[in-house]
């Protein structure tokens, strides 16, 4: 019989079968939405229609803006904002960009995509966003002509200060806000700060459409901008503006997306319990250190991600993820390596950055579902690290 005191690894019995899923998205019911499906159908108007229009005005009711503009992805969003930046660079600026290294990939992209220089900017070690200080001296050294900040996991950045920086080096203030839907920061909700804030609406998010993305803006004449965009920059005329995409967000993921947003604020607080509870129940774990949230605001918790000490724990990072996946417990290594390591952007890693490579080395995301599922998987923390010595051996 198996030893059900041993870790799963070393033949003991795993804490979870069948696994965990990694991520368990909060949608509205089937009922709910069938009727508005249905109508959908039937007349034919699959995109551009009234679910599209009703869930930008309730995101910008929400978030308190002057516009917001839904979009097929995130990603496609930031390549709108960043082109529409292109356009308004000054005689001499250079088409520079400051932006951390520690994000998903598509931040990157975007500004590649969009013909943008990024300049990699250090994270900082406890709130995993963009490092003031440093990205301070890259305003100073590089002259980039916008700062492209990240809430990262949903850790809202501190606006505020971020502004005053970017004032003071005549810089835009863009934020990509994949993570961000629901997130405050100092009691009001993410979206009305920077030039733009873009939003992710995929099924890991809090606001989910299936796939799409919304940019929310105080810029009248930008969301204007980018209603062409979206539309190839074609505004109606068939006489092209300028060079767009196809980048609508259609009538059925608005829909789901109006549903989602409804349920938007009682997800966020059961993600936000249960984050708080599985803090309370790893607590005392040697060599574990959660994500650090920026004082007086609220993040969404899109992940719950910690960073593993190796002399702590007495694992590495991906020896735990090992085991954590043989007790039923999947994990994610975000964001390793940092974009600055991927050999797509390695032209562009000018500046040595240790921080953020020691962060990405030591970064885990595990399971946010329930408070039962965060026991069994403090549970297992707990056994993973009395037998650690045996799991990095390899012996039982």
């Amino acid at each position: 019989m198996l030893d059900v005191v041993k870790p799963a690894l070393l033949g003991g019995q795993p804490v979870f079968e069948p696994s965990l899923p990694m991520a368990r998205p909060q949608l509205p019911s089937a009922d709910a939405l069938l009727p508005d499906f249905r109508r959908i159908l039937e007349s034919g108007q699959l995109t551009k229609g009234e679910h599209l229009a009703g869930f930008e005005s309730e995101s910008e009711a929400y978030l308190g803006v002057n516009s917001c503009v839904g979009v097929s992805s995130c990603t496609s969003g930031l390549m709108l904002c960043l082109q529409a930046l292109k356009r308004r660079l000054k005689s001499g600026q250079e088409p520079k960009v400051a932006v951390p290294s520690f994000t998903f990939l598509a931040s990157i992209t975007a500004l590649v995509w969009a013909g943008f220089t990024p300049v990699f900017v250090e994270a900082d070690p406890a709130t995993m966003n963009i490092d003031l200080e440093d990205l301070e001296q890259v305003l100073k050294t590089e002259a980039p002509c916008a700062v492209l900040a990240v809430h990262c996991f949903g850790n809202p950045v501190p606006t505020d200060t971020l502004q005053s920086l970017c004032d003071r080096f005549d810089a835009r203030l863009m934020i990509d806000a994949a993570h961000g839907f629901g997130s405050l920061y100092q009691g009001e909700k993410v979206g009305k700060a920077g030039w733009c804030q873009v939003f992710s609406l995929t099924p890991t998010k809090m606001v989910v459409a299936g796939e799409g993305g919304i940019i929310a803006t105080q810029d009248y004449e930008l969301a204007e901008e980018l209603r062409i965009a979206r539309e190839y920059g074609n505004d109606g005329s068939y006489d092209t503006q300028f060079s767009g995409l196809n980048a609508r967000l259609s009538e059925l993921h608005s829909c789901l997306a109006r549903g989602s947003l409804k349920m938007l604020e009682s997800v966020v607080a059961h993600r936000n319990q249960v984050a708080e509870d599985s803090r309370r129940l790893m607590e005392g774990i040697p060599g574990l250190r959660f994500q650090s949230i920026t004082p007086q605001s609220r993040t969404t918790y899109k992940d719950l991600t910690l960073v593993v000490e190796q002399e702590q724990f007495g694992l590495t990072r991906d020896r735990l993820a090992e085991a954590l996946q043989a007790e039923g417990i999947p994990s994610r290594k975000y964001f390793s390596p940092p974009c600055h390591r991927h050999r797509a952007f390695k032209e562009f890693a000018s500046r040595e950055l240790p921080q953020t490579e020691k962060l990405a080395d030591g970064c885990l995301s595990i399971p946010l579902l329930d408070t039962p599922t965060a026991q069994g998987i403090a549970q297992a923390f707990r056994k993973i690290r009395q037998f650690s010595k045996q799991i990095q051996a390899g012996t039982s």
